[in-house]
């Protein structure tokens, strides 16, 4: 059977929440009779009760597909193990410089990693402006990394970007089979979102799962910024961060020649097979699978990034 085990980890800006820890991978998780008081934290109960809803159909008693929303957002952990990757190399974090740049103390060295296919918003860059959600990013950040855990980096293809830093995907591992990717958990939580550089494509398919994820719930920049590279400042407003249940999309326009397609949720747009960017007005909205009209061309959850 799946036991619990708690780990205190003090977050910032609340005083004193907890996560609840030892969930092995869903194939070996064996489903019990649990309740919203065996999780802290939001991302956590969403994600194992979406991997199996009928198993843990206590989470969600209204059947509105939304578990446990009066938990504070989180953390989950990385559902899909329980054990750090062979060859990941173990390090001790000397400093947090933003959201996805750490540096940390390697067996070669002290050496600045910048993590594998996440992007948190600007606090650093000469070049660019501040951006919403950066500030939340690096503590968070910090958040995680500052625990009593042990911390790994695993390595992909590349070994270097074009700035000499390290690319790594970062593990922390709370012992009992708790295990967080860092990477993973801020695009679940929308501290960040996902970018691509093959061929380092190692864990593509769960963080841009992570990405849908916080896409679907409205959590952290989604909610506060509408979206991804707002400048500080200039994000529209948008209310509090809300977990509802998926609502039908809105009846179409009269000319819109069909229903709203799903794919696109701030939109209404049918389903023509050959509409393209160059077609419509809107840019940088949210795209969900299956984009029948590739607006998303690099699969990073938002459309038509340019003109």
């Amino acid at each position: 059977m799946w036991s619990f085990h708690v780990h205190r980890l003090l977050f910032p800006v609340a005083a004193a929440l907890a996560i609840v820890g030892a969930i092995p991978a869903p194939s070996h998780v064996v489903a019990q009779a649990a309740s919203c008081e065996d999780f802290q934290y939001f991302e956590f109960a969403q994600a194992v009760y979406e991997d199996d809803p009928s198993s843990w159909s206590a989470l969600d008693p209204d059947g509105d597909g939304i578990a446990c929303p009066d938990l504070a957002p989180g953390v989950a952990p990385a559902l899909w193990t329980n054990a750090i990757p062979t060859g990941a190399t173990k390090v001790d974090l000397v400093r947090v410089v933003d959201g996805d740049t750490i540096v940390f103390d390697t067996p070669a060295g002290e050496d600045t990693i910048r993590i594998f296919m996440t992007d948190t918003p600007e606090t650093k860059n000469p070049n660019d402006p501040v951006e919403c959600f950066g500030a939340e990013a690096t503590a968070y950040t910090r958040w995680l990394l500052e625990q009593s855990a042990d911390i790994y980096l695993e390595r992909d293809i590349t070994e270097r970007d074009k700035y000499d830093r390290l690319l790594r995907y970062v593990w922390i591992d709370f012992g009992g089979g708790f295990i967080i990717q860092l990477n993973e958990a801020i695009v679940r939580s929308g501290h960040g979102i996902v970018v691509t550089y093959p061929p380092d494509v190692r864990y593509l398919d769960q963080l841009r799962a992570a990405q849908e994820f916080a896409i679907r719930h409205n959590l952290g920049l989604w909610a506060a910024c509408g979206g991804a590279d707002t400048p500080l400042g200039l994000a529209a407003p948008v209310p509090a961060p809300q977990r509802v249940a998926q609502q039908p999309a809105p009846a179409p326009p009269a000319d819109s020649g069909g229903a709203c397609d799903p794919s696109y949720p701030d939109l209404c747009l049918p389903s023509y097979p050959d509409l393209d960017c160059k077609e419509i007005p809107q840019r940088r909205f949210r795209v969900l699978p299956p984009d029948p009209h590739n607006f998303d061309g690099n699969h990073d959850g938002i459309g038509c990034e340019s003109d």
